[in-house]
């Protein structure tokens, strides 16, 4: 198994609500995400770009992808936009957290 598949089984696993934090004003919401072992290259009339898999989506029906060149990207459909949302799949999976709404604030620093 690799490192991308066992990052998104990690965060599979644990059956909580995800989201990722874009900006400190912009949160994706994960609806759900797909096992390493499914991504299989997206091939559709709308997708003009690179070598993607569709890794989840968000709860807007936007895909979160993983692009040939190992970033993941997020699609947002009403756009016809991709942007790139994380370097990799590990690195997407370590920033997924709760809700922003159910966070605890944390001090700022002295």
């Amino acid at each position: 198994m690799t490192r991308d598949h066992e990052a998104i089984e990690r965060v599979r696993s644990d059956g909580q609500r995800k989201t990722f934090a874009i900006n400190p004003d912009r949160e994706l919401k994960v609806a759900f995400l797909i096992r390493g072992d499914d991504w299989r290259p997206l091939r559709a009339s709308w997708w003009h770009g690179k070598d993607v898999s569709i890794i989840g989506a968000d709860l807007d029906g936007n895909f979160i992808l993983r692009h040939c060149d190992e970033s993941v990207r997020l699609w947002d459909h009403s756009e016809q936009t991709d942007e790139v949302i994380a370097s990799g799949v590990v690195e997407f999976c370590d920033h997924l957290g709760p809700p922003f709404e159910t966070r605890v604030p944390q001090a700022a620093p002295k």
